[in-house]
């Protein structure tokens, strides 16, 4: 299975799958650092675009209140 990356006004790019080659690690960096976002499906990209949804931040403990 192929990757396929995409960026407004460009071709769809499409490479390899292999997540452990140092080539594509470095494509996929490139790419992202060239605006081109993630998309599964390369003859609709605007509409199957990958969103990876941000990481939340943990919530802090609250302080426990002392009763006396």
């Amino acid at each position: 299975m192929a990757q396929y990356w995409y960026k407004k006004d460009k071709r769809v790019k499409r490479i390899g799958d292999d997540k452990k080659d140092r080539d594509v690690i470095n494509q996929v960096a490139e790419l992202k650092a060239g605006g081109y976002v993630q998309v599964l499906d390369r003859r609709n990209p605007k509409g199957s675009i990958v969103e990876k949804p941000k990481p939340k931040a943990k919530a802090k403990p609250k302080a426990k209140k002392e009763t006396e």
